[in-house]
């Protein structure tokens, strides 16, 4: 377990930085979804006024443990009750999944066009969030053990069912959103957040998707970037793609307001 937590730290903080690289100077942002405020820790020394916006009360009670002089708002995201044209900077970072596989395609659209509402002339937005990995299947090498946690994952999983066919000792062949899943995933097998991982998919948005939704809302698209290569996911798991194409399964897409 300690090992797991180590390993999620250290990419979270690859996330961050590369978040942070993309905010550069700004003196109001808010982080729309913000949890417990991880990301506002990060940026409290660089950017002079910080808002953490969660619907959940229960996220956010530690908050200020984090970053002291967040600002803390609870509410949803299409209904912000914030000020129009006030933040120099807003950031979704993995939340926007959420309203698009529990909520109306409305809702969806409607916190695209409150994060413009909210955003001066210029502002920027910060998209983070979980690529869809596409149609088709791959081959996949991994240790035995991951091969206990993936059946266990299969019985469990319940928004699709995922399955897997081996092939070989430690070698098997499966769907691309399967393995994206799992390996997304296996974490939280036998936690308190199982219950909820296994009810959701991090198979998730297209390009093309997004940029519909963020060019609807008035946005401008200036920056497309992929991160988190499955393959060096499965390097870390000490194993390996054997068939099949790799890719990217996660994006940031940098958006301004005109």
């Amino acid at each position: 377990m300690q090992e797991r937590e180590c390993l999620r730290k250290k990419y979270d903080g690859a996330k961050f930085s590369l978040l942070v690289e993309h905010i550069g100077l700004c003196r109001r942002l808010v982080d729309i979804g913000c949890g417990w405020g991880q990301l506002l820790a990060v940026v409290q020394d660089r950017v002079p006024e910080v808002w953490g916006v969660d619907e959940s009360p229960d996220r956010v009670k530690d908050i200020t443990e984090a970053c002291s002089k967040a600002n803390v708002l609870i509410c949803r995201a299409d209904k912000l009750g914030l000020p129009s044209k006030y933040f120099d900077v807003a950031v979704t970072s993995q939340m926007l999944h959420e309203v698009k596989l529990f909520g109306e395609q409305s809702e969806l659209q409607m916190v695209l066009h409150e994060i413009r509402r909210i955003l001066v002339d210029g502002g920027r937005y910060l998209l983070l969030d979980h690529l869809d990995a596409g149609d088709g299947e791959v081959t996949v090498s991994v240790p035995q053990e991951r091969i206990r946690q993936l059946a266990q994952f299969e019985d469990k999983f319940k928004y699709y069912r995922a399955l897997h066919n081996e092939i070989g000792r430690g070698v098997v062949r499966m769907s691309r959103r399967c393995l994206q899943d799992f390996m997304t995933k296996v974490w939280s097998l036998d936690s308190p957040m199982e219950s909820i991982e296994m009810n959701e998919t991090h198979n998730v948005f297209t390009e093309r998707q997004v940029h519909e939704l963020v060019e609807d809302a008035q946005f401008t698209v200036e920056r497309w970037i992929l991160l988190s290569d499955i393959r060096e996911d499965l390097e870390r798991w000490k194993g390996e793609l054997v068939a099949g194409e790799g890719w990217f399964r996660k994006f940031l897409l940098v958006a301004t307001t005109s």
